[in-house]
C-alpha cells in the first residue's frame, strides 16, 4: 500500500515513494463508514495513473566489456559493439553514445560500434581502457558510463636479446653449489613468443656448471678446485618459444678464487744431519723446504724451529736454511733432535706441517785424558815377590772413540816396574828392598788415540810398610780451598809447605804436577805459595772443581799433595734464550689472560747467579702483553684485534739475580691470526639514477664490500621487496647488480635495494636507492572521464565550478599537463590552463529548460612529442540555502535531582528555518559545548505544523549525575541546517543538579590492628577508628556502633568520637584474638549509608595456666643390647599460654626399677630438657632387667610444673641358637601304623626368654609321609603305613632322613637343624603303589553323590535366605547394639574335643586379625567377594591368604563369644572403613546350634599375644588347624594382670588409643591426640561406648560363659585383611540401607581413638570385646613388650583351665 486516507477529513496521501517502472496504475476501493449500530458503508472506485519523469539512467548490457584484437591489423578493424537500454519511455529513453576519446580507437553515437584507427603494436602498449557513456534524452538527462579493456594480442616479431655479450664472474674454489648470476635475456614478444630457455653450449666438458632454462641461474654443479683449474669460458644460448624461434648467444667467464685449503708438505719424512763439535757458530747443516701449492700468501711458507733445539740452531725464515747458533760440545750433547715447522703465510686460519731433524755432533779430540786418583800413594811389603801386580793407575777420557782410547807408559825408564799399556796395571820385577824412595815414585803418562793425542802424567808414590820414611813429605795428602771463579791473575791461592823428614837442611822445591792445565796457577818454587797466573781457565760453569797436584822435590825424594780447588760462582754468565727468534700465533679476539708461547732462558751460573726473571723491553706494544715473570709464560692483556696488529715485535729480556745483574735478549715475534670477526661494510652510492627504458639485463652500477678480515671472499645477494623480487640482480661474487625486468617510472620511480654482504659468518646490509628516471612514455589521463558539478544559482563571476585532474604518471615536462576547453553549450565558463580549474565568466541563473550545460576539456603534456586526452564535464544549476535557523528563547534553564534516572527528558528545544525545501529547511540540534563527562544528549524529531516541516530538539540524561563531582552544566546547544553551504545558530542551556544522600562513610583505614594485654583493666580505650563522608551536611554527620564479633560484650564504642573501650576483662586462654566489625553510619533513617572496618584485637598472654600431661602414665619400651644414647621416647606436656610461657623444660625426678633388688636407685636414663627426648645411659639386658618406672616433670617459665611416671619396659632379642638335645634322632613306624600316629618327639631348648626362648619345630623339606608338630616336636604320620607285603623271605631294612628345625616364632629368629632318621621297613612308604580299580570306582561315586548333596544344600541356603530377608527390620535394630569383632583360636585342641570346646580371643586395634577358625563350607560372591578387602598386598601375605582359604573351605565355623556379650551374641559387623554401601550388603549367616554352656567348663587360662608372623599349622594329631595370629599364646596364672616377666597389659589404656607408628616406636603424637575430631563414627555410637566404659581399676570378672540361646542371624564384614569372607557365611540378597549412611563423616578428621562405626573397640571398652584390624579400624596400640617387629598384642585371661587328657600342646 503505497498511499492512506485520512479517517476524518478524508484525504489521501502517499506514504510511500511511487515508481512508474514497477507499477504504472492504481485502482483503489475508498470504503466511506458511519459510526452508528448497526454500521453503514459506501465505496468508490478511484483509478491513479502514474506520469514517468526521468528517473531512470541508460544500463548498458554488462557491467565492464573486455576484448582482444591481433597487433599489427589494419586501420578500421571493428574492435566491438556496446548496447545500453533506459526503461524510462519517450525522450527520456533516447539513448546515444559517446566518450571515446583514446587515441587509436572511435565510436558511432547511435550504433555503439567501436573501430580502431590505425595499426596497434602490442610492444608499444599491450592494453587499452576506455571509457564510453550513454545518455538519455531526458531533462536533466541521465548518463551511465562503462569501461571496455582492450587486450592487444602478441605476434613473433621480436628476437631474445642480451644486454651485453660477455659477462666476467668469480667463484670461490670448494664452494657447494650456489647461484653465482642470473642470465636475463630480454625478449618483447609475449607468451610462448617470450618465453626464453638458457643452455650451455660450449665451455662446459666436464659438466663443472648448470643454467637453469627458464630462469637463466647459472651455478655450479660441484665443488671447483682452482689447484686443478683456475678459468672457465661459456658459452651461453637464450633461445625463445615461438614460431620461427628466435635466439641470441653470449660468453660468460669464471675465475675460480684461491682458498687456503692446503697444507705445507715436506718432501722427507725426516732429516738426519752429521756436524763436528768445533764446527765455528752459524755454519750451515740443511736446508729444508716445504711445497704449497696455493696462491699467492696462502702458497708462501716460512720455517720455525721448535724449542727443542735448544738455542743452538737458527733457521732462516724464508728458505728454511739452518746453521749453527752457539758452539756445540759433544761431551755436553751429543745428540739433538727438533721440528722444523713450515707455516703459510694466510693471515686466516694458516696451516702449517713439521719435520723432525736429527742432528748428530761428531766428536773432536778436544778432552785430555784424567787419572781417576793422582797422586796414588801404596804401602805394600818390601817383600813382596816380583811379578805381581802392586797398583793400577786408571785414567778417562771424556771423548768418544779412539780419542777416549788410553794407553799407559811410564814417563821415564823404569827398572824395577812394568806397566801394562792398556789397563794401567803397574806389576813388580825386581825386588823392592834394592830401591831407593825416589826409584818407588812412578810417573805414569795417559796418552789418548786422538788426532793430536793429548796426554796426562800422574804419580804412584810407594812406600814400604817394614821401614820408616825419611824423605819430603806435606803434612796432609790434601787440602780443599775455595777460590772465586775469575780471580784476577796474582791472586794468592793456598801455601803449601811439605817437611823433609831426613835431611831437614836439603832443599825442597815445589812445583805443580798436574791439574795445571790451562796454566791458570803458578807456585814459588822455593815457598809453595800458590797464586792465580791467567784468569781463563777459572771457569766454575766450565770445571766447578780443579785438583792441582803438587809436587816437593828433593834431591832424594819426592812429596806429592792435591789441592781440590772449589770455585767459588760468580756471576759471569748472560741468561741464554733457548731460542733468539721466537715466534707466536695467536687467534685475534682471545680474551684477557690468553696464553701465547713460553719462553725459557738458562743462566749457567748457581745460586742467585743462576736465577732468572723474565720481563719485556718497555715499547709501545709491549703493553698488550704480560710474562710471567718465573715461568716466563707470556699472556694477553688486552683483546688484540688483526685489523689493528697483524703482528708485533717484542724484546723479551731474562734477567739473572746476581750482583751486577745480568741480562739476556730475545725476540719474541706474535703474529695475530685472522678471525672472521668482522662484518664487511659496503660503501655505497646514495643514488643511481636508471632511465626507465633500460635494457633487460643491463649491468646498473657494481657493489664492492670492504671487509677488514683477510678471507674469504665476500659474496652478495639482494633483498628485495615484493615488487621488486626479480627486478634485479646481483654477480654472487662480483657484486654487479643488472637489470631483470623492465622499469617503468610510472608505476615505481623508487627503488631501495638491500645489498647483503656476508663473509660466511657475518653479513651486512646497506641500501642502495635506485632513482627511475622518466622519459615521455605516459598521456595525461583524468581522474574521471566524465565531471557532474551541481552550481547553485547567482554565484557571482570567477568562481569556481571544479577542478579537472589529469594526470601525467611521467615527470617534469613530460609530466606537465595544460587544459583547455574543446567545445561548451555555454559561453559562461572558462578554465585554467595550468591547473584545469573550470570557473565562471558571469552570473549563472537557473534555467529550468535548460539546467545542464555540457563542456569537452583537453589535457596534453610538455613532452616530445605531445600527448593529450579529454574529459566531459556535465554542470547542473540548483537554488541556494540563505537563512539560518533561529531558536524560539534566548536560554534554557533546568534543576534536577542527582538520583535523576538516565533517560528522563530534561529540556525541550525548538528552532525555525525561513528556508522552504527539505535539503536547507531541516536541520539537527548538537551540543556544543559544557557537557561534562557526555552526561545528556540531544535528539531530533520532525513535525508537519501548518503546512511545513519543523524539528524539535529533546535533551535527555543519558549518565547518572553526581552532586559531589559536578553540581551544575552549562551547555551550549546549536542548530544546524542541512543545506549548502550549512547554516546554525547556538543557545545557552543551564543545568542545576541537587544533593541527594548517595555517598557512604569511609574509614581512614581499611582495617585496624592492636595488642592489648589480658590483664588490661576494664574501661581501658583500646583504639580510636575514624571515618569520613563526602556527602554534604547533613548527611555527613556520623555514628558508629559495634557491628558484630562481641559475643561476649567486652567492648563498647563511643557513638560519636569511634573510641573502643574495655567493659569486662579479658581472657587469652578463652580467645586469644577478637575481630570486631565497626559500623560507621551518616544518618538515622533506615536509608542511610554505612561502612564497615575490621578491628583485629590481639590479646597478649600472661602466665596463668600451669602445664599438665594428658595421662598420668605413659608406658614406652626400648630393646635390649641398645647402645647407650637411644631414643627411647618423646614426652609432651601441654601449656595453653603461649609464647615464652608455653614453652617448657622437662625434668626426671625419679628412677625405679621394676624389678625388686635389681639396680634400684639406678639412674639409667636421662632427658632433654627442651624435647622431652627420653634417652639410655645404659646398655639393657632383657634376661637381667624387664622394665623401669621414670618420673618427669615439665615446667615452665613460671615455675608452674606438672609430672607423669613413664613405665619403660626393656624387650628381649634372639641372642642364642637352638638346641637340639641331640644331633641325631632315630625312630621307627610300627607296623600297621595309622595317620596322625606319633612316632617319635623331637626336642630343643633355647636360652632366650620370652617370645625369642619359645621353640617352634618344622621340617626342612617337606614330606608326604611324616610331619611335625610345630610346638611340641611330635613326628606323626601324615597317611598310613600300609602294610607292606613282599614276597622275599627277608625284608631289606629301608630309613628315610628327615631334617628338622627348631626356631623361635619371630621373624628372622635363628634357628637350629638336626636329623631324624626313621625305621619304615614295616611300611609302604616310598614303594610303587599298586592301583586299585574298585577303589577308584568308589571314590568317583563318592565325588558324585558329593556334587549332587552340594547342589541340593545351595537350592537350600536360597530359601531360606529369602525368608531370612523377612526379619531384617528386627535385624538392623540389633545390630546397632552388638559387638561382631573376630575372634581368635587360642584353645588346646586335640583330636577328641569337641566341636563346642573352642575359645576365641580379641586383638587389639594395631594387631593383624587374620584369624583362624573352624567353620564349614563357603561360597564366596556379594558383598564378601575379595574386591572389598583392604588387607594385604605383598606376594607372602598373598601366600598366607591362600592357607586361610584352604582352613575356611574344609572347617566348620562356630559362633565369636567375647567378654562383653552382656544379652546375645554380636550380630552386627564392624563398619569396616571402606564404604557404607558395602556394609549395607553384607550377608547375613547363621551359625550351627551348638551348647555354648559347655564351652568353657572346667576350663581355665590365660593367654598373651606377642607380635610375630601369622602361621597356619595343620595338627595332624587330629586337632585341626593351629592358628598363629599376631603372637604367642602363653598359659599365665591371673587374670588381666601382669605376667610373671613384668610385661603389663595395654588394653583399655589411652596409650593404645593414640599410639601410631611413631608410637610403636616410642614416640608419642601429642598434638594429634589434643586435635583429633570424631570421624566415620556415628554420635550414638560414640555414646553407646561411652556407657560400656568400666572402671579399669576394678577387679575383672571371669569370662562367665552364656546360657545357651538361640543363634541369630550375624552380618559379616566385608573382609578386611584376608581379602576372602568369613566361613560359614551364607549368600543372601541385598538389602537397602536403613539409617546407616553417613556420606558427611568421610570429609572427617581420623579420630585417635576409633572412627569405623562398630559399636564397641578396644580402645573404649576395658573387657576386650572384640574389635577390627588395625588396617579397617586404623586405630594404633602400643605392644606391652615394645617389640618391634609386629604390632602389639593384648592379653586374655580366664578363670577356666582347658582339661586335656593328652599331650599338651602350646597354642599360636
Amino acid at each position: 500500500l503505497r498511499c492512506v486516507c485520512l479517517i476524518s477529513p478524508g484525504s489521501l496521501s502517499i506514504v510511500k515513494p511511487l515508481d512508474r517502472e514497477q507499477q504504472g496504475r492504481y485502482n483503489l476501493t475508498i470504503l466511506a463508514a458511519d459510526n452508528g449500530s448497526p454500521r453503514r458503508t459506501a465505496t468508490q472506485l478511484l483509478s491513479i495513473l502514474v506520469i514517468d519523469v526521468n528517473d531512470e539512467a541508460p544500463r548498458f548490457e554488462q557491467d565492464e566489456y573486455n576484448i582482444g584484437i591481433l597487433e599489427n591489423q589494419a586501420a578500421g578493424t571493428t574492435v566491438l559493439r556496446v548496447h545500453a537500454v533506459d526503461t524510462d519511455v519517450g525522450l527520456n529513453a533516447a539513448v546515444t553514445y559517446g566518450g571515446v576519446v583514446e587515441d587509436g580507437f572511435a565510436i558511432h553515437p547511435e550504433t555503439g560500434i567501436i573501430t580502431s584507427t590505425r595499426p596497434l603494436d602490442r610492444e608499444s602498449q599491450d592494453q587499452y581502457t576506455i571509457t564510453v557513456f550513454a545518455k538519455d534524452g531526458g531533462v536533466p538527462p541521465n548518463i551511465a558510463m562503462v569501461t571496455i579493456r582492450i587486450q592487444v594480442l602478441d605476434e613473433n616479431d621480436n628476437p631474445p636479446t642480451f644486454e651485453s655479450k660477455s659477462y666476467l664472474l668469480s667463484v670461490p674454489e670448494n664452494q657447494d653449489r650456489i647461484e653465482l648470476f642470473t642470465m636475463r635475456a630480454t625478449d618483447r614478444d609475449a607468451g610462448e613468443n617470450g618465453k626464453v630457455e638458457y643452455y650451455i653450449i660450449d665451455g662446459d666438458l666436464n659438466g663443472e656448471f648448470i643454467i637453469e632454462k627458464s630462469s637463466g641461474v647459472l651455478s655450479n654443479s660441484r665443488i671447483l678446485d682452482r689447484e686443478a683449474r683456475s678459468e672457465y669460458t661459456l658459452t651461453v644460448v637464450a633461445q625463445d618459444q615461438g614460431l620461427p624461434q628466435r635466439s641470441c648467444v653470449a660468453t660468460v667467464t669464471v675465475t675460480v678464487l684461491d682458498l687456503n685449503d692446503n697444507t705445507p708438505a715436506f718432501p722427507e719424512v725426516a732429516y738426519t744431519v752429521d756436524i763436528s763439535e768445533d764446527a765455528q757458530v752459524g755454519s750451515r747443516l740443511i736446508r729444508v723446504t716445504a711445497s704449497d701449492p696455493d696462491d699467492e700468501e696462502n702458497g708462501r711458507v716460512s720455517y720455525y724451529l721448535s724449542s727443542e733445539s735448544l738455542g743452538m740452531f737458527n733457521i732462516d725464515l724464508d728458505n728454511g736454511e739452518i746453521t749453527t747458533a752457539a758452539q756445540l760440545d759433544r761431551e755436553k750433547r751429543s745428540t739433538y733432535s727438533f721440528l722444523v715447522c713450515a707455516v703459510d703465510s694466510a693471515s686466516s686460519d694458516p696451516k702449517n706441517s713439521s719435520v723432525r731433524v736429527t742432528v748428530n755432533v761428531k766428536d773432536v779430540n778436544d778432552n785430555s785424558p784424567f787419572f781417576l786418583q793422582d797422586p796414588l800413594i801404596i804401602n805394600i811389603s818390601q817383600h813382596t815377590s816380583a811379578n805381581q801386580a802392586v797398583a793400577t793407575m786408571k785414567a778417562e777420557d771424556k771423548d768418544f772413540g779412539a780419542n777416549a782410547s788410553i794407553f799407559y807408559r811410564f814417563a821415564s825408564f823404569v827398572s824395577g816396574f812394568s806397566i801394562n799399556s792398556f789397563t794401567g796395571e803397574i806389576r813388580l820385577v825386581m825386588p823392592l828392598s834394592a830401591m831407593t824412595q825416589r826409584e818407588r815414585t812412578l810417573f805414569i803418562v795417559a796418552t789418548d788415540q786422538g788426532t793430536p793425542a793429548h796426554s796426562s802424567t800422574g804419580v804412584v808414590v810407594i812406600y814400604l810398610q817394614e821401614e820408616k820414611y825419611r824423605g819430603v813429605r806435606f803434612p796432609r795428602s790434601a787440602s780443599d780451598i775455595t777460590l772465586p771463579e775469575n780471580s784476577a791473575p796474582g791472586t794468592a791461592v793456598v801455601r803449601v809447605q811439605a817437611q823433609n823428614l831426613g835431611r831437614s837442611t836439603e832443599r825442597i822445591i815445589y812445583s805443580i804436577f798436574s791439574g795445571n792445565d790451562n796454566n791458570a796457577f803458578r807456585i814459588t818454587s822455593s815457598t809453595g805459595d800458590i797464586s792465580v797466573q791467567s784468569s781463563s781457565g777459572l771457569d766454575f760453569e766450565v770445571t766447578p772443581r780443579l785438583r792441582l797436584v803438587v809436587k816437593a822435590e828433593t834431591t832424594s825424594s819426592f812429596g806429592f799433595m792435591a789441592v781440590n780447588l772449589n770455585l767459588q760462582d760468580m756471576n759471569d754468565n748472560l741468561p741464554r734464550f733457548q731460542l733468539q727468534n721466537y715466534i707466536a700465533f695467536i687467534w685475534e679476539s682471545q680474551g684477557y689472560d690468553t696464553p701465547i708461547i713460553q719462553v725459557n732462558a738458562e743462566d749457567p751460573d748457581q745460586g742467585q747467579n743462576g736465577q732468572v726473571t723474565y720481563s719485556f723491553k718497555s715499547s709501545r706494544e709491549s703493553g698488550l702483553f704480560k710474562i710471567d715473570p718465573l715461568t716466563g709464560t707470556i699472556t694477553t692483556t688486552a683483546i688484540l684485534d688483526r685489523e689493528i696488529w697483524i703482528q708485533k715485535k717484542l724484546e723479551v729480556t731474562a734477567t739473572d739475580r746476581g750482583n751486577p745483574r745480568l741480562i739476556g735478549t730475545a725476540t719474541l715475534t706474535v703474529v695475530v691470526v685472522d678471525l672472521n670477526d668482522n662484518s664487511p661494510k659496503i660503501p655505497l652510492p646514495r643514488e643511481v639514477k636508471v632511465p626507465e627504458n633500460t635494457l633487460i639485463g643491463t649491468e646498473i652500477t657494481q657493489v664492492t664490500g670492504n671487509d677488514v678480515d683477510s678471507a674469504p671472499a665476500l659474496s652478495y645477494m639482494l633483498v628485495l621487496d615484493g615488487g621488486a623480487a626479480s627486478m634485479f640482480s646481483i654477480h654472487r661474487y662480483g657484486g654487479r647488480i643488472s637489470l631483470m625486468e623492465a622499469l617503468d617510472f610510472e608505476e615505481r620511480s623508487r627503488y631501495t635495494l638491500t645489498i647483503r654482504s656476508s663473509d660466511s659468518v657475518h653479513q651486512t646490509e646497506a641500501s642502495l636507492t635506485l632513482i627511475v628516471e622518466d622519459v615521455n612514455d605516459n598521456p595525461p589521463v583524468f581522474t574521471q572521464e566524465l565531471y557532474q558539478v551541481v552550481l547553485p544559482e547567482h554565484i557571482p563571476p570567477g568562481s569556481v565550478i571544479v577542478m579537472v585532474t589529469a594526470t601525467d604518471r611521467d615527470t617534469g615536462e613530460n609530466g606537465m599537463v595544460t587544459y583547455k576547453v574543446v567545445s561548451s553549450t555555454s559561453d559562461a565558463f572558462s578554465i585554467v590552463p595550468s591547473n584545469g580549474t573550470l570557473f565562471t565568466t558571469r552570473p549563472v541563473e537557473f534555467d529550468p529548460r535548460k539546467p545542464t550545460a555540457e563542456l569537452v576539456i583537453e589535457a596534453h603534456d610538455g613532452g616530445t612529442p605531445s600527448l593529450t586526452s579529454f574529459a566531459t564535464v556535465q554542470i547542473q544549476v540548483l537554488d541556494i540555502n540563505d537563512n539560518a535557523p533561529h531558536f524560539d528563547r534566548p536560554t534554557y534553564t533546568a534543576t534536577v535531582s542527582e538520583d535523576l534516572l538516565p533517560g528522563a527528558t530534561i529540556l525541550t528545544l525548538e528552532a525555525l528555518d525561513d528556508d522552504l525545501s527539505r535539503e536547507n529547511g531541516g536541520f539537527d540540534y548538537t551540543i556544543v559545548s559544557g557537557n561534562n563527562a557526555n552526561a545528556f544528549q540531544i535528539e531530533s524529531s520532525v513535525r508537519f505544523v501548518g503546512g511545513r516541516f519543523q524539528t524539535v530538539g529533546t535533551l535527555i540524561l543519558v549518565d547518572r549525575l553526581d552532586f559531589e563531582t559536578a553540581s551544575s552544566y552549562n551547555l551550549t546547544i546549536a542548530a544546524s541546517d542541512r543545506g549548502m553551504p550549512q547554516k546554525s545558530s547556538t543557545v545557552p542551556a543551564v543545568i542545576r543538579v541537587l544533593d541527594v544522600n548517595d555517598n557512604p562513610p569511609v574509614f581512614n583505614r581499611a582495617e585496624y590492628s592492636i595488642s592489648v594485654s589480658e590483664s588490661a583493666p576494664v574501661s581501658t580505650e583500646v583504639i580510636r577508628v575514624a571515618a569520613h563522608d563526602i556527602d554534604s551536611s547533613p548527611h555527613a554527620l556520623i555514628h558508629y556502633s559495634i557491628s558484630s564479633g562481641d559475643d561476649g560484650r567486652l567492648f563498647e564504642i563511643n557513638e560519636m568520637t569511634g573510641a573502643i573501650r574495655l567493659v569486662q576483662p579479658l581472657d587469652r586462654e578463652v580467645k586469644a584474638a577478637h575481630l570486631l566489625i565497626i559500623q560507621a553510619s551518616d544518618g538515622q533513617s533506615p536509608l542511610n549509608n554505612f561502612a564497615l572496618v575490621p578491628v583485629s584485637i590481639e590479646v597478649k598472654d600472661i602466665n596463668d595456666n600451669k602445664p599438665y600431661f594428658p595421662l598420668r602414665m605413659m608406658t614406652a619400651s626400648i630393646r635390649e643390647n641398645q647402645p647407650p644414647n637411644s631414643l627411647v621416647t618423646v614426652i609432651h606436656a601441654i601449656d595453653f599460654d603461649s609464647g615464652v610461657y608455653g614453652q617448657l623444660k622437662y625434668f626426671l625426678l625419679d628412677q625405679v626399677v621394676m624389678e625388686p633388688g635389681v639396680g634400684e636407685k639406678q639412674e639409667a636414663f636421662f632427658i632433654n630438657q627442651t624435647s622431652g627426648e627420653l634417652r639410655t645411659r645404659l646398655t639393657f639386658d632383657y634376661e637381667k632387667l624387664k622394665g623401669f618406672k621414670v618420673m618427669a616433670k615439665a615446667v615452665d617459665p613460671g615455675n608452674f610444673s606438672s609430672t607423669v611416671t613413664l613405665q619403660v619396659l626393656v624387650t628381649g632379642e634372639d641372642e642364642y641358637d637352638p638346641v637340639f638335645l641331640s644331633p641325631t634322632f632315630n625312630f621307627e613306624v610300627p607296623e600297621g601304623a595309622k595317620k596322625g600316629q606319633s612316632v617319635g618327639h623331637v626336642r630343643a631348648t633355647d636360652e632366650d626368654e620370652g617370645p625369642d626362648g619359645i621353640v617352634l619345630y618344622s621340617l626342612g623339606k617337606p614330606s608326604p609321609y611324616f610331619g611335625v608338630n610345630e610346638t611340641t616336636g611330635v613326628i606323626y604320620l601324615k597317611a598310613d603305613s600300609q602294610r607292606h607285603n613282599s614276597g622275599r623271605a627277608k625284608r631289606e631294612i629301608r630309613e628315610m632322613t628327615l631334617e628338622v628345625h627348631a626356631r623361635s616364632p619371630l621373624p628372622a629368629s635363628r634357628s637350629a637343624a638336626s636329623q631324624v632318621i626313621i625305621d619304615v621297613t614295616h611300611t609302604s612308604f616310598g614303594l610303587a603303589v599298586e592301583i586299585n580299580t574298585l577303589l577308584i570306582i568308589a571314590i568317583a561315586a563318592s565325588l558324585g553323590v558329593v556334587v549332587i548333596l552340594a547342589v541340593v544344600a545351595l537350592v537350600l541356603v536360597v530359601l531360606r535366605s529369602k525368608r531370612r530377608s523377612k526379619k531384617e527390620a528386627e535385624t538392623d535394630a540389633q545390630l546397632n547394639n552388638v559387638q561382631s569383632n573376630a575372634m581368635q583360636k587360642v584353645s588346646h585342641e586335640d583330636a577328641t574335643l569337641p566341636s563346642t570346646d573352642r575359645i576365641y580371643h580379641q586383638a587389639l586395634p594395631g594387631y593383624s586379625t587374620d584369624q583362624t577358625v573352624v567353620g564349614g563350607s563357603y561360597n564366596r560372591g556379594g558383598s564378601l567377594d575379595p574386591s572389598h578387602s583392604s588387607g594385604r598386598g605383598s606376594a607372602e601375605a598373598e601366600a598366607a591368604e591362600d592357607d586361610e582359604i584352604r582352613m575356611i573351605n574344609e572347617y566348620p565355623r562356630v559362633a565369636s563369644i567375647s567378654s562383653s556379650m552382656q544379652d546375645h551374641v554380636s550380630t552386627r559387623g564392624p563398619d569396616s572403613g571402606i564404604q557404607q554401601d558395602a556394609d549395607q550388603l553384607s550377608d547375613i549367616s547363621c551359625d550351627p546350634a551348638m551348647d555354648t554352656s559347655q564351652w568353657f567348663k572346667n576350663k581355665k587360662s590365660a593367654s598373651m599375644l606377642l607380635p610375630g608372623q601369622q602361621h597356619q599349622i595343620y595338627r595332624d594329631d587330629g586337632g585341626g588347624f593351629l592358628g598363629i595370629s599376631s603372637g604367642l599364646s602363653v598359659p599365665l596364672p591371673k587374670d588381666y594382670t601382669f605376667p610373671e616377666d613384668g610385661k603389663p597389659s595395654v588394653e583399655g589404656s589411652l596409650t593404645a588409643i593414640v599410639a601410631s607408628d611413631e608410637e610403636l616406636r616410642g614416640s608419642y603424637n601429642w598434638d594429634y591426640l589434643l586435635n583429633w575430631c570424631p570421624q566415620f563414627q556415628p554420635l550414638a555410637s560414640v555414646f553407646t561406648e561411652i556407657a560400656r566404659l568400666k572402671d579399669e581399676t576394678a577387679p575383672r570378672k571371669p569370662f562367665q560363659p552364656k546360657p545357651k540361646v538361640e543363634p541369630k542371624p550375624r552380618i559379616d564384614p566385608p573382609p578386611l585383611i584376608t581379602s576372602v569372607a568369613h566361613p560359614g557365611a551364607k549368600t543372601v540378597p541385598p538389602k537397602p540401607a536403613i539409617g546407616r549412611t553417613y556420606p558427611h563423616l568421610a570429609m572427617m578428621r581420623r579420630s585417635p581413638i576409633s572412627h569405623e562405626g562398630s559399636i564397641s573397640s578396644a580402645a573404649m571398652s576395658p573387657s576386650f570385646s572384640p574389635s577390627l584390624s588395625p588396617l579397617a579400624t586404623r586405630s594404633p596400640a602400643v605392644s606391652p613388650f615394645g617389640v618391634n617387629q609386629g604390632p602389639s598384642a593384648s592379653m586374655i585371661s580366664t578363670e577356666h583351665s582347658l582339661d586335656n587328657t593328652e599331650e599338651a600342646e602350646l597354642r599360636i
